[in-house]
């Protein structure tokens, strides 16, 4: 027996095997993937949005709800921890079949319904159609050429407002006016110490919000090894610990995520680097919510501050939010233009010291043709495909 690789060739190329499985399966494969984890994460957008934190207890079938049942499959999947990406999102333990179900469902169709383009049975008869290919797939059986056009066919018809809905979650970016006289603007705008700063933005519908606590990181330490190389303690903001702590935050986002950390060096060799972590909001819900959110805030930004101060003072002391992490510096000489690499990596919160559904992981705030394109998908600790711009 003799199982035959794949081998990249120049030109971002690949070349495979004559024995190989058509191309078509290949790219049915592909379509299918990000189809259906494109469909996990919108239900989740809609459900949290109008559920809130009781959003993992939509219905699935009989009994069953989204927590009840994922909660069994996660432990059996924990079984054979050894095998694959060990992942805790209850979304990525929901099927094409139960997304259909609770999408199409009589109790949530009417949340789900301004995001289609067509009537619930519509809609039902193509996502049942996709799932038909699905299973073919998914258990080896032989598929047609025109099984793949079908696929395509129908999940742009399913996906079309779905992406614009993922794609300005993803790519908010504009600031919100100063003169917006909104009372979240107002509350939420207002917070900002020698440590934490809160920055607003909105997605073009002005219908996402989402807020920017800015961390100025703070040195702690720096110590020179030879001419070449500094090693740092830098403060860091522990995010898996607010999302733990503050749970008028956290049961009214969607999401909280960090920009990956990447920093410079002063003409001194100091770290020069703030933390950014966003949380997004529906404008509805931070709206209703405003006092008990802006609270939680405030109080954010104030032991922040205390803690690093604590840390100045002694930089083995672990606080709620903030506590210290190991940096470096090497001056990299083997190359034309010599220069300082900063390793920052240890200030990035790891996707899987989070327990929690709203963390989606290290994202930057811009994004198009997500469904087709993304290499990252929130809940998951690695990525799935080189990045779109290698294609161009």
């Amino acid at each position: 027996m003799q199982w035959r690789e794949a081998t990249e060739i120049e030109g971002n190329s690949v070349k495979v095997p004559p024995t190989w499985l058509d191309l078509y399966y290949y790219e049915a494969l592909n379509i299918l993937f990000r189809f259906e984890n494109s469909l996990r994460i919108f239900a989740y957008i809609i459900l949290k949005k109008e559920l809130g934190e009781k959003w993992d207890n939509a219905a699935i079938s009989g009994n069953s709800t989204i927590k009840s049942e994922t909660k069994k499959r996660l432990a059996q999947a924990r079984e054979h921890g050894y095998l694959g990406y060990e992942v805790s999102s209850p979304m990525l333990y929901l099927n094409s079949g139960e997304l259909t179900t609770i999408i199409t469902s009589d109790a949530y169709w009417k949340h789900f319904a301004p995001y289609f383009k067509a009537t619930k049975q519509i809609i039902l008869n193509k996502l049942n159609e996709i799932g038909t290919v699905r299973n073919s797939l998914a258990h080896f059986r032989p598929l047609k050429r025109d099984d793949l056009d079908l696929i395509k066919q129908n999940t742009k018809h399913v996906l079309l407002e779905i992406e614009t809905c993922i794609d300005r979650i993803n790519a908010i970016s504009s600031a919100t006016p100063t003169n917006s006289d909104s009372e979240w603007y107002k509350k939420l705008s207002s917070i900002k110490n020698e440590v934490v700063e809160i920055s607003l933005f909105q997605s073009q519908d002005q219908q996402w919000v989402r807020t920017e606590i800015g961390f100025k990181t703070p040195m702690l330490e720096k110590t020179q090894f030879g001419p070449h190389y500094f090693s740092y303690q830098l403060g860091k903001f522990r995010t898996e610990e607010m999302l733990k702590r503050y749970n008028n935050i956290r049961n009214a986002c969607i999401s909280v995520s960090e920009i990956p950390a990447y920093g410079t060096m002063s003409h001194n060799h100091d770290v020069v680097f703030d933390q950014k972590i966003s949380v997004i909001f529906h404008q509805k819900n931070l709206c209703n919510g405003i006092e008990p959110i802006y609270s939680d805030f405030i109080e954010i930004a104030a032991k922040a501050e205390r803690e690093v101060a604590l840390l100045h003072e002694d930089r083995l002391t672990l606080g709620d939010l903030v506590k210290s992490e190991s940096a470096n510096a090497s001056f990299i000489t083997n190359v034309d233009n010599p220069y300082w690499s900063l390793n920052i990596l240890s200030l990035n919160t790891p996707l899987e010291s989070v327990d929690s559904i709203e963390f989606w992981g290290h994202r930057y705030h811009f994004s198009s043709n997500f469904v087709t394109d993304t290499n990252h998908y929130p809940w998951m600790p690695t990525p799935v495909s080189k990045p779109a711009w290698l294609g161009t």
